[in-house]
């Protein structure tokens, strides 16, 4: 019988309080965690919660799919920035971020591998990948043939966090590529988004059930490929519309 449990967002009392109480009674418990959140752009404290999993014997696996090609000295993720690679069981990530392509990915040990191969039915079921897949290699190989853009990409995102911070947007806690614009308002957020793509921005608006009613958000990501003409503009956008939506 598989049991799920859901912690309070990087809240390390609530990790160790239910590591506590399943600690000795399920032949397997794991902990799983993303590397980057998807809405909110922060970290995972992964260096206290590898030190949680050991002592309490559970096995922890990390989505790194925000962190990858961003995190990290040479782009391999948070696992990288904390230097986890021994603290970890499983990483899974996604190739339609970073590498440009479709799929994903899972790294564990032989053993965990050749059991997912059998036993996962997303795995079962799923088709061979194409041809095109080679590209994947090309731009994994590229990160370290090519890191000024990784370095780019910090820059970008250093600037344009000033940029939003210096207009009194609230974006948390990021400290990724992803910037979160919260509202708080669904109606509002939705004419806000509409609003910024009339003026040139394209942007995601996030309401519920993706995040809590209270938590509405436009979300935006930055790449290495962006100008820092783009940037201001962008930026010069947000300006009008906190004027215009009283933000």
């Amino acid at each position: 019988m598989v049991k799920r449990k859901t912690v309070p967002h990087n809240d390390l009392d609530s990790y160790e309080h239910n590591l506590k109480l399943a600690a000795g009674k399920y032949p397997l418990v794991l902990v799983v965690v993303d590397g980057v959140y998807s809405q909110d752009g922060d970290l995972a404290p992964l260096k206290e919660i590898s030190v949680l999993c050991k002592k309490y014997s559970a096995k922890l696996m990390v989505d790194d799919a925000h962190g990858t090609g961003v995190i990290g000295k040479t782009g391999r993720g948070l696992i990288e920035a904390c230097d986890a690679w021994n603290d970890v069981d499983l990483v899974t990530g996604t190739f339609s971020k970073t590498f440009g392509h479709v799929g994903g990915y899972v790294v564990a040990s032989e053993e965990m591998v050749n059991y997912l191969k059998y036993q996962s039915k997303q795995h079962l079921f799923s088709a061979s990948s194409t041809p095109a897949a080679m590209s994947i290699i090309k731009a994994i190989e590229l990160i370290d043939e090519e890191p000024l853009w990784m370095d780019i990409l910090r820059n970008n995102i250093d600037y344009f966090r000033r940029g939003l911070l210096n207009l009194g947007m609230n974006i948390g806690n990021t400290q990724s590529a992803i910037f979160p614009v919260r509202t708080g308002d669904k109606i509002k957020n939705a004419k806000i988004c509409y609003a910024l793509q009339q003026k040139g921005v394209y942007a995601n608006q996030i309401n519920y059930p993706a995040v809590s009613l209270k938590d509405a958000r436009i979300r935006m990501g930055v790449t290495a490929l962006h100008e820092r003409a783009h940037l201001d503009e962008a930026l010069n956008v947000w300006s009008d519309i906190k004027k215009q939506f009283g933000l």
